[in-house]
């Protein structure tokens, strides 16, 4: 039970006792923790310690709370994760080629806009030049793993097409003779708005990997910019370097 003169807070304690009742099997997925008046009870410490405790489990993704209803032991995640250099820029069917596994683009929203001053200057042209603004979101299987939205010039891609952002963007670009070089990317932790965790599927109001991006064709010259969030239950970066 709980050795209130251990070193290890008594939160975490409860969190380990509430573990281990999930990996035996005496809580099964779906079924609901005891309510915290009953945890205070039953472990002689406060709600608030019971709260801290169930707090952690939920960051966790172990449980999860259902409004109005109670605190419910999580489905067991797909044991699926994804390693991807970040030394390297990879199309979508290079990532499905590296990953061994099918990719597909979901197109969210596409319309014609105009540059505003970051995008302009991200993109070399003036302020309100003509651009495309699109989001997608990619999956393998029906996990969805990045969000995307993107800024990318008007010209020469007007004749850009629902059907070409379904499928793979670049092969689209090289189709009009143009190549794709390279990107950089500064990438930080930031939290999502509701739309992005919501395509994302995140549960929790965390924050997730964001890559702010720029694609360059050949002469280096700059032709999208985008704001990436990964998804980092599934998604880790590896980065190499050489002595």
């Amino acid at each position: 039970m709980i050795d209130k003169h251990s070193p290890i807070p008594i939160y975490l304690q409860i969190e380990q006792l509430l573990t281990e009742k999930i990996s035996n099997g005496e809580l099964q997925p779906g079924d609901a923790l005891p309510s915290e008046p009953e945890m205070t009870a039953l472990y002689g410490v406060s709600r608030m310690t019971i709260r801290k405790a169930v707090d952690y489990l939920v960051r966790q993704g172990v449980v999860e709370r259902q409004r109005g209803r109670g605190t419910f032991v999580s489905e067991p995640k797909a044991e699926f994760k994804m390693s991807l250099p970040l030394d390297k820029h990879l199309t979508s069917s290079e990532v499905a080629e590296f990953l061994n596994a099918p990719i597909q683009n979901k197109l969210l929203h596409l319309s014609k806009d105009v540059a505003n001053e970051k995008v302009a200057e991200a993109l070399k042209v003036e302020v309100g030049t003509a651009v495309w603004l699109m989001t997608r979101l990619r999956l393998i299987g029906d996990i969805p793993f990045v969000y995307e939205s993107t800024h990318m010039l008007y010209e020469p891609f007007k004749d850009l097409s629902e059907d070409d952002l379904n499928g793979s963007k670049y092969l689209y670009v090289e189709q009009h003779g143009f190549k794709v070089m390279g990107s950089q990317k500064q990438i930080r932790a930031e939290l999502p708005s509701q739309e992005v965790r919501t395509h994302l599927g995140l549960k929790r109001d965390e924050p997730v990997l964001n890559a702010s991006s720029t694609a360059y064709l050949d002469d280096n010259i700059p032709f999208e910019v985008s704001s990436i969030y990964y998804n980092q239950e599934y998604y880790t970066f590896t980065l190499s370097s050489d002595r």
